[in-house]
């Protein structure tokens, strides 16, 4: 196994700098080495706080994935509407995918999403990081169980 997970970062945004790229920043066995965004002053800035010494900018993701062979990882946080098309890219060059959520603006998108990751072998994620709480893994397992009933009707609110 690798001891350096290598990560490019696209959409250096709110979230990603709100979240991903923090947590990324404290993670020992992690490096981000390259930084997207179509507007390259936030990708430049992302660079200096979170990226390596000698970590790349770039304004096309394509040419990212295209330049970048030894990126293990691609964070996608970009705005909703082009999450598919970069994730299905990544995949396809080769790079594990982790992808803010929403997953995609249809379901057609999204399966194309998931038949990349088969196609591919890479793994691809989504930003739903509740499903791993430990109240939300207890509630699951109790509507597997059956503990609940037949459940009818949910609601819930984030």
């Amino acid at each position: 196994m690798k001891d350096t997970i290598k990560v490019a970062i696209i959409g250096c945004g709110g979230i990603a700098n709100g979240k991903h790229m923090p947590s990324l920043k404290r993670l020992p066995d992690v490096e981000m080495v390259a930084f997207c965004d179509l507007i390259e002053e936030r990708a430049v800035k992302a660079k200096e706080e979170f990226g390596t010494a000698d970590a790349r900018v770039y304004i096309d993701y394509k040419a990212l994935l295209a330049s970048e062979p030894e990126v293990d990882a691609v964070h996608v946080c970009t705005p909703n509407r082009s999450h598919s098309f970069i994730t299905i890219d990544s995949l396809e060059a080769g790079k594990h995918v982790m992808c803010e959520k929403p997953m995609a603006k249809t379901s057609a998108e999204a399966k194309a999403m998931c038949e990349a990751a088969k196609r591919t072998g890479k793994k691809l994620t989504i930003g739903y990081q509740n499903r791993f709480r430990k109240e939300v893994q207890q509630l699951y397992t109790l509507c597997e169980n059956g503990a609940l009933g037949d459940i009818y009707f949910a609601k819930a609110h984030a």
